[in-house]
């Protein structure tokens, strides 16, 4: 095998793995959603929106890790980003 084609496979490995590891635990946007309509409600503001769009990135990166931080509107935050 060529020098090329290992270091083309390497990063191939590289990208899988980092993708396996990014999306791990996250929500899909329908079960992110379903919990964000729990937290947040119906988006009747500017501040809800934002909170609403805060709220689909945590449940998405971080699924059911995602902490509600006690403010109002709510922010949302995967632990170890707190």
């Amino acid at each position: 095998m060529s020098k090329e084609r290992k270091s083309s496979l390497f990063v191939a490995a590289l990208v899988a793995v980092a993708g396996a590891v990014s999306g791990c635990g996250g929500y899909d946007a329908e079960k992110a959603r379903k919990a964000c309509a729990e937290q947040v409600g119906e988006v009747t503001s500017h501040g809800l929106a934002a909170s609403y769009a805060d709220c689909m990135d945590c449940y998405q990166e971080c699924g059911s890790r995602c902490a509600v931080l006690e403010s109002a509107p709510p922010q949302f935050a995967c632990p170890g980003l707190l």
